[in-house]
Parts: structure tokens; sequence; C-alpha cells
């Protein structure tokens, strides 16, 4: 408890120990790790599938228990976790934990919940029933991301139930950190001291097939007499509450009639995690006897191969593509001899045995929890991102209202041209680089989410490379206080101590935005350089106008990744108040603005609120943003086209304002503010604006003349009384380039139906 009041959540809808099943052992392991990588900024708590026959007494961490075959319970589960701020669900599905033909009852939770599900496949049948299609499309509408732990998975989703590709999340199945020992030297303490083992561990059921391994070891230990094959587990406890031990009792009958008492060896119990992984140090040889072609997933032989043992399998869908490139031996279903040719190649060649052990471990590294745990962390904040936007977004689809043909694809071919090894240069003298101005920081920051943005519309490596520099520059320019210097000469030495308040504030937003879309790498490292400065006192609140909106989008995108951030919200909220209370003492009903006069980069301004009202619901951000906006762009068209107020006089109060110079980074805001404002308010006419204000680059201005070039993505400096000025410099440059990005990732959205509701919600 916080004040009174609960931490967010991530809930976990599954089965859950003491329940002896592989997914409560997987969701117990899942929600450790995300715990872990929640770093205490989010608590976990658990809905429990229950079988209230079995009696469980179960942890603290399951706050409901859902009977799995009472339907009204999956509502008052919602129900619950409505109330128990939870950000997210992720739920564990598998079709015979949940109650209901085909499972689907869990569908009537789903519905009733208000915040976004992950759904995590534990099977994807290939061949679905009529009532299995129905159960994956309504979890596949209903579902904000759909994880598998198999590329084949991935195909399935994509292939057999037309799943949307960006729901879709590859994960694989967790393992634990275990080294990579030899196996003699744990077999001590198992009495096996001098023996191969060959072990195969989990819930026991028919469809394990260890009656084909049995047939197949004879011909192995007639060679290794010394062969000890463990067989680890208990019975499923739906196998057993039909029909008790007898599979058991089948294979004990078939081990003494083959003659194997003194080479198998049944330990018929659930084991614990510590217990299990020393059965794994000591085994020689792991083996999947599967029957079941179709599965697509086993924690098994997951955990086989993060422990770096040599596998053998039979043909499963799973086992192929964890097996591939000599991480194990495949063999046919239902072929013993399959079986023993396999133990025997491996056990004649102990070189090979290394050498599949060493391929199994390095590959397996990619799966352990805590980097699984990442990942479905990282998958859990795109959702409550996403979610805010959803919050306030009309339902309307910005590619369906918003003209965004004829655009020029964005090149990048100036901005390569304007950056070196150092950073971006800060000007050029018509197209060419003036290295007598030196770099800013100003320019590297905008820089830094045009890069991020490039990257993330079109993977290029240019704009990957070009990203790098820049946050190399960003870092050089950051003071060990947190601070930020700007202005640095050719010889790389910086002529002031201290920036301004709006490169302090450009480069929050910069490495705020680096944060929220940037790839592993660079997102911490800039995580890193934006905690310093966000931590120094009373530095955000000693900003100026600017310096505050860019600081506000820099927080609001850092926010978009990490939503459990209640100081950043609260910070977001202070600097939002702060804008408010400017345009309280400054406006009138004639003059809605935040100052005397407008002057330069102004729509940001807007945006910043905008963006805090989404944030924090606060309704006076919100109706200040759009009469400040509104008032903005009746300041800034003339006819049908935009006018922007220009540098030279700017448009004090009581005057007219200047026509010239007017410069890209106003048009730049006004496509960037106009976007947000659509997005909360569902007003078109900001659709018309945006459109007509990045048309302002192509010519539609006062002088007809374009500003963009075509041919390189350069933009001149600014419009003046005898047109374009021929200078193409950073800031005109990546003004609009960002504008332009921002309307090419409007019109590569997809065009999707709205999800389905049910009547009367």
């Amino acid at each position: 408890m916080e004040n009174g009041e609960l931490r967010d959540a991530i809930a976990f809808v599954s089965t859950y120990p003491p329940r002896q099943c592989g997914i409560a052992t997987f969701t117990q392991n899942l929600l450790s790790a995300c715990v872990g990588n929640l770093q205490g900024r989010m608590r976990a708590l658990v809905a429990a599938m229950d079988s209230p026959r079995m009696q469980l007494i179960y942890p603290e961490i399951v706050r409901f228990k859902v009977d799995q075959q009472a339907r009204v319970n999956y509502i008052e589960a919602a129900e619950f976790l409505n109330y128990s701020n939870v950000r997210a669900v992720s739920v564990q599905h598998e079709f015979g934990i949940f109650g209901g033909p085909d499972g689907r009852y869990v569908l009537d939770m789903l519905w009733e919940l208000r915040c976004p599900v992950v759904t995590t496949f534990h099977t994807v049948l290939n061949e679905p029933s009529e009532g299995q299609r129905e159960v994956m499309n309504e979890l596949i509408t209903l579902s904000q991301r759909l994880v598998v732990m198999s590329q084949k998975g991935v195909g399935f989703l994509q292939d057999v139930y037309e799943a949307p590709p960006e729901k879709i999340r590859m994960i694989h199945h967790g393992v634990e950190e275990l080294p990579l020992v030899e196996p003699d030297r744990y077999k001590l303490q198992f009495d096996m001291e001098g023996r191969y083992v060959v072990l195969t561990f989990g819930l026991l059921s028919k469809g394990k097939g260890i009656e084909y391994m049995l047939q197949a070891l004879p011909p192995v230990v007639a060679k290794y007499p010394n062969l000890c094959y463990i067989v680890l587990g208990a019975t499923h406890p739906e196998v057993l509450a039909t029909d008790g031990e007898s599979y058991r009792l089948e294979l004990q009958r078939m081990a003494r009639e083959l003659g194997l008492q003194k080479n198998v060896l049944f330990i018929g119990r659930f084991v614990e995690k510590d217990e299990l992984c020393e059965f794994l140090k000591a085994a020689d040889i792991y083996v999947t006897p599967y029957l079941n072609r179709d599965q697509i997933t086993s924690g098994t032989l997951a955990y086989a191969l993060g422990a770096g043992k040599p596998v053998v399998s039979t043909r499963y869908w799973y086992a192929e593509e964890l097996l591939d490139e000599g991480r194990g031996v495949l063999v046919d279903v239902r072929d013993p001899k399959g079986l023993s040719d396999a133990l025997l190649g491996l056990l004649d060649n102990p070189g090979r045995l290394r050498e599949m052990r060493s391929n199994a471990y390095e590959y397996s590294r990619q799966m352990v929890w805590p980097e699984v745990g990442r990942q479905y962390v990282e998958t859990f904040r795109e959702v409550m991102s996403a979610a805010r936007v959803r919050a306030a977004m009309p339902d309307a689809s910005l590619r369906r209202l918003l003209p965004v043909t004829g655009l020029p694809r964005p090149k990048l071919d100036h901005l390569i041209r304007m950056t070196d090894d150092t950073g971006l240069l800060q000007h050029a003298r018509f197209s060419v680089p003036n290295r007598t101005e030196g770099y800013t920081t100003d320019d590297n920051a905008r820089a830094l989410v045009v890069a991020t943005k490039y990257y993330h519309l079109f993977h290029s490596a240019e704009a990957e490379q070009l990203l790098t520099t820049y946050l190399s520059f960003v870092h050089y320019a950051q003071r060990p206080d947190g601070l930020f210097r700007n202005l640095m000469g050719y010889d790389r030495r910086f002529t002031e101590e201290i920036g301004s308040d709006d490169c302090f504030g450009r480069a929050l937003w910069g490495l705020g935005y680096v944060v929220y879309r940037g790839s592993r790498a660079h997102h911490e490292f800039a995580k890193e350089m934006f905690e310093n400065s966000i931590s120094i006192e009373n530095r955000l609140e000693a900003l100026n106008a600017r310096g505050r909106a860019n600081a506000i989008l820099g927080l609001y995108y850092y926010l978009q990744r990490y939503p459990e951030s209640h100081d950043v919200e609260d910070r977001i909220r202070a600097l939002a108040g702060k804008t408010a209370a400017a345009y309280r003492s400054s406006a009138t009903e004639d003059w809605q603005w935040f100052e005397s006069q407008i002057t330069y980069d102004n729509a940001i301004v807007c945006q910043s609120l905008f963006h805090a009202h989404e944030v924090t619901g606060d309704q006076e951000f919100l109706i200040v943003a759009a009469k400040a906006l509104d008032f903005l762009i009746s300041k800034c068209r003339r006819a049908d086209r935009f006018s922007l107020v220009g540098t030279n006089g700017w448009h004090p109060r009581d005057k007219e304002s200047a026509q010239f110079d007017q410069q890209p980074i106003d048009a730049c805001g006004l496509v960037e503010a106009c976007k947000a404002a659509f997005r909360i308010t569902g007003r078109r006419d900001y659709l018309k604006h945006m459109r007509g204000a990045f048309d302002w680059f192509l010519g539609v201005n006062d002088r007809d003349v374009p500003l963009y070039d075509f041919s390189t993505g350069a933009c001149y400096d600014g419009l003046t009384p005898s047109g374009a000025n021929l200078n193409q410099g950073a800031e005109s440059t990546l003004c609009c380039l960002l504008a332009l990005l921002t309307l090419t990732e409007i019109s590569s959205e997809q065009n999707r139906p709205a999800p389905r509701r049910r009547a009367g919600s």
C-alpha cells in the first residue's frame, strides 16, 4: 500500500502451484521473472484456475480463485481485476484449463475486462475443430498481443487464424539459468556414479510415448549395461482422477518383461524446481519420445536445452524447431529402432555428445527466465501505453479520414551529408555543410527523434548508425550533473558551460523518444542519460515555456515505455500546470495565448498540453490546449493556405503578424500538435490543418515555392519575401523530415475493424 492506494498491477490468469500442471509451473516462473524486471514499480497477482475437488491451498499472490467449471466465476474474476488497479492481464491459454465447450468460459472474463490482454498460447492447432476455431478467433480479437513460443506458432496464427501480424510476439519458453557442467559431478547424489544417465521428466500420461523408449532400450543396454533411464514425474492429476496409475503400472510391467529392471528407474512424484535442476545436471542425454506430432511447445524440452543436454526426440513441431542446427537428434514417432540408433550414435561418439551439449547451451541463453521476463514486461508496457491512447482516441481511423496520398518518400541523403563522426552539423551554405558553425545539442537531440522514427518505420541500417552518432553526441554534451552544453565548435570544444532551457528540454524530448522506441542498446543508454537529467533538483520546474513543452514530450514518451512510473506522471502534471497558469495570466477573449506575443516554435506548447491531458486526465489542460491551438491556427492561415508567423517581427498582441521569415519548425509543430489534437478530441478539422501545414513545405505557401528538396530530403531554411532561403541547415531539414515521417506513419497504418462489443456494452 502507498498513500492508502494499491500500486498498479499485472495480473496472470492461469493455473498456479500447488496445482500440478506444466502451465502452473510456467506461470510461477514467468511471474517471478517479470517481477524481477519490474523492479518494484508494479506488483503482480494471480487469478488461478481452480478445481475445487483438489482442495488446494494457494500462496498469498493468488488473489482470486476461479472455479474453472463455474461460468459465473469468470465474470466475478473480471470484476475483481477491474477494481484492483490491474493495468494488464496475462492469460496463459490451453483449451483444457478453462471450462465450457473448448474452454470458451474464459471469453466471458475477457469481454468484461477494462484493461489490455496479452494471451500466451501454449497450444496452436493446425487443424482446429469448428468450436476451437471460434474460441481462438475470439481470443485473437479480445487480446492486444498474442505470444507464442515458436516460429511455427507464429505461422499458424497468421495462416490458419489470420491473426494480425502486428499483434504477434514470439517469446521463447523460459529456462533456468544453470551452469554448463559435466554430468559425472552430480551423479553421486543419485547413486549413479559411473553410469550413463538418460532422463525423461514431466507429468506422466499416455501421450508421452515412454513405452516406445522402453522398447528401444534392450539393444542399448546390451552394449552399455551400466545405462540407467530415469522416468521422473508424477502421473498427471487429470489422468490420475480417471485412470489411476494404470499407465505407470503398464510401463513398469513392460520394463520387467524386457529385462530392464536394473536399467529403468521410475520416480513417481512431482519434483520442485531445485531438485529437477539437480536431475538435469546429472543427465548425459535427455529424451522426449512424445507421440503428438502437433505439439507446438514443450517446457521439458526447453529446460533440457537450457541445461545443455544433448536431446533425442521424436519429430514434433517444437522439437524440429528447437533442435535444428545440431542441437539434438530427431527420430520418427513410434520408432523404437530409431530411438535405439540415436542413443547408440551419441554414446559411441563422446565428441559429438560434447558438441551437441555446447550447441544446446549456447542457443538457450536467449531463453533464460530473466530475458524472457524482460520481453514479457516490454510487451505489457506496449499494451499499457497503447491503452492510454485508445482511452483518449475517438473511434476513427486517421488513415481513413486524412488524405495522405502524394507524399514523397522520406530520404536521409542530406541528413547523412550533414553528419560526420562527431554529430550533426548545425548549418549549411546552400546544400554544403558549413563546418565553421559547428554543432548544437539542440539539433542532435531533434535528430534523435527523426532517426529513431525513421528506423522504426523502415528498419534502415543507415538510420540506426545515425542514431548511434547522435546519441553519442548528446552523451558527450551531458555534464556529470545531468545538465547539457549546447554550442560546440568544429574543434569539438563546447563554447559554453550550460545550454539554454530550450536545449535542456529538447535533449529530454530526444532521449525520451529513444527510450520509447529505440532498440535495446540505444534504449538503455538513453534511459540512463534521461534519468540522470530529470533527477536534478528544481531544474524542470525552472524551465521556460518551450523548455517545459519539450520536457513534457520527453517525459510523455518515457512514460509510454514505463507506464508504471507515477513520479514521471506527477512531473508532467506539475509542468503542464505551470503552462496552464501562464495561459490564465495572459489570455483574454481576443488573445488566447500563453505570452504577450507569438514567437517561435509555437505549436509544441499546445501539443505538450494535449499529451499532459492524455496522461493525467486533467480537463483544464485539454481546454487550454484546444483554445490555444485554435487561436494559433487562426493567426497562421491566409485564405486556403498556411502563412506562418514570421521571425522578422513576430506577432505581438494588438499588432499585425510579421509575414516573413517563416520557419519550418513552426510548420512541423503544427503537424505534430494537430495530430495530438485529433487523437484527443476527434475534431476532423485538425486533420485538414495537419495536411495543410505539411503542404507548406511542398509549395502551398505565400510564395508558391517548395521548400522540400525531393532529390535529397533536404529542406530550405525558411520562406523570405523573395522566396526560399536556399541554405539547407540541420533544423529545417529535421523539421521537414519529422513532419513527413509523422504523415508516413499514418499512411502505413492498416485499416482494421473496431473490436466487437457485446450488445449494450
